[in-house]
């Protein structure tokens, strides 16, 4: 199945065992160690040519490819499988993601009518009214905050977080400084240090 040509391998896949994807993905899984020629032949099979980029003994890569190979279609098969239940959840959280308001795109409901049919929760969930995103109680305290925020008040400051940086640490001010940076500079550089 491998034949030795000056370091170089060549593997004749057949196509019905696997798949052109898995063989194409084990060929970039193995690209850091070998450059990989890919041809179909035609006859349901793919001619792959392995060449070592460091040296590395050809057979012992032509394993190390064929390993690869039953790796990928192993991936390939289990896609396949969980492709249903995927798309499934997929679409039950852009569903649930989406604001109450509004009206589901019409895009996700035709990608996957057969799980949105078949979904006993989705049924319940458009039986019932759509909660308010917000309560009245919730209502007043952002109304509150917003009425402080353009009052400019920012209460009280217990962690200091409103002081600026160099006020904080003495830093210097430089020659871009403000001058009430520089002033702030100053009184804090004459300032006596306590223990």
């Amino acid at each position: 199945m491998a034949a030795k040509q000056s370091k170089e391998s060549k593997i004749t896949v057949d196509l019905a065992v696997y798949p052109l994807e898995a063989v194409q993905a084990a060929a970039y899984t193995l690209t850091d160690r070998l450059f990989v020629r890919i041809a179909r032949d035609g006859k349901g099979s793919a001619s792959v040519v392995l060449k070592p980029k460091s040296g590395g003994d050809p057979e012992a890569l032509a394993g190390e490819f064929h390993n690869e190979m039953l790796h990928e279609t192993l991936r390939l098969q289990v896609s396949q499988s969980n492709q249903k239940i995927r798309e499934h959840i997929v679409t039950k959280a852009l569903v649930s993601a989406q604001v109450p308001s509004v009206a589901p795109p019409a895009a996700a409901a035709q990608a996957a009518p057969a799980a949105q049919e078949s979904c006993p929760e989705c049924e319940a969930q458009k039986a019932q009214p759509a909660p308010s995103p917000v309560d009245a109680e919730l209502e007043k305290e952002i109304e509150k905050l917003l009425a402080e925020i353009e009052k400019g008040d920012g209460g009280d400051d217990p962690l200091g977080v409103a002081v600026p940086w160099e006020e904080k640490s003495g830093g210097k001010a430089g020659k871009d400084a403000t001058p009430a940076q520089k002033e702030a500079s100053k009184s804090e550089a004459t300032r006596p240090e306590t223990a």
